[in-house]
Order: C-alpha cells, then structure tokens, then sequence
C-alpha cells in the first residue's frame, strides 16, 4: 500500500477558509466608519429626545394654556427667556414631572445637556441641536432657532 502525502487542501478546508474569509469582509464593510455610526446613533438619539421633550411641553401647554417654565417670574410659562438647555430645561423639568408629563428618569439623559429651547414669533416651541455626524450635519439648517447664529442645526419641529 502506497503513503500518499497531502499535497493540497480538502474540499472542506477550502470552504471553511472562504467562510472565514467572508466572514472577515463583512465584518470590515461593516466597521469602516465606527466612529461615524456612533455619533450618527447619538443624533437620532438627540433628535428622539427632542421631539419627546416638546411633546410633553406640547401635552402640558393643552392642559394649563401655557408652557412649563419653572419660574413664577415667567409670566404665563413665556419660555424666551429662557433659549438654552442651561436655563431652560432645567427650570422645565420641574413643571414636566410635578405633571407626569416625562417620567423622572427623562431628565437624567445626557443628551438633554445639549438641546436648546426657543420659541419663535408665534409662541411655537422649537428645541435644537447641533449635529455630530455628517450625515445629520448635511441635513441641519442655519436658523433663527440655532444657538449660535453661525452654525446649522437640527430642530424639532424642522424648520
């Protein structure tokens, strides 16, 4: 009886390195931008947030006939004095959760910090955002509503 000596790969090594070799590709294709995807993630999440937060402003504003504002100063809930998240959610939340419009949890989000309120002309309230990501930073706007008049950002609702 000859010893043959393997002189080349199975049929099912070949496979099993294709399979692996695919596997290694996908997963690159998947992972060329990661850090992209992140802030992407976090600017659908900001934007989530936003609408989420004038809603319940929205919700409160049907109740009581004005918005929250926090501050008994503030005549009828005028929330233009108070443009950015620094001031103005802070003195919202207060209102928001006495009224179980947002559950407590709502204000411990990070997001939140970079949100601004405003209010435009017609007493409607816009909270913006500066985006992140490219791709939401091809979509921003530059607004009256921005922060800063000299960058774009998203609002809810659009602009």
């Amino acid at each position: 009886m000859k010893n043959f000596k393997n002189k080349g790969f199975t049929l099912i090594e070949l496979l099993i390195v294709i399979v692996i070799l695919g596997i290694l590709a996908a997963a690159l294709l998947s992972a060329i931008n990661p850090l992209e995807q992140i802030r992407k993630a976090q600017d659908t999440s900001k934007k989530s947030d936003a609408a989420e937060l004038l809603n319940a402003m929205e919700r409160y504003f049907t109740t009581f006939q004005y918005y929250p504002s926090g501050d008994d100063s503030a005549p009828n809930g005028d929330l233009s004095a108070t443009p950015s998240a620094a001031d103005g959610l802070a003195d919202v939340e207060t209102d928001l959760e006495l009224t179980n419009e947002v559950k407590p949890e709502f204000f411990d989000r990070s997001n939140l910090s970079k949100l601004y309120v405003s209010v435009d002309g017609s007493d409607l309230v816009h909270i913006c955002f500066e985006p992140e990501s490219s791709t939401f930073t091809q979509l921003a706007v530059i607004g009256v509503h921005c922060p800063n008049a000299a960058t774009a950002c998203i609002c809810v609702p659009s602009e």
